[in-house]
């Protein structure tokens, strides 16, 4: 009986969606919230996560353990006076 070596199953595939973490950032570093985003890119989900920006918030963009972004907002409130 021979043993054959088994490749591992390829970590992704053309065309499959990726998981990203939005993590949504208050001004004074806390977490507020998580979005989960499914991309096929990450250029894709840099985009997804962009729109999440509101101006006085900070958006930090993840694949697993790896930091892939971070968006900051304008910082204004309401019109300039």
């Amino acid at each position: 009986m021979s043993a054959t070596a088994l490749s591992p199953p390829p970590t992704s595939m053309p065309g499959a969606l990726e998981t990203y973490r939005a993590f949504l950032v208050a001004r004074n570093g806390r977490v507020t919230g998580m979005v989960p985003l499914q991309a096929a890119s990450e250029d894709e989900a840099r985009l997804l996560a962009h729109e999440l920006v509101e101006e006085e918030d900070v958006v930090e963009l993840w694949a697993g353990l790896r930091s892939v972004a971070r968006f900051e907002g304008s910082g204004r409130r309401g019109p300039p006076s």
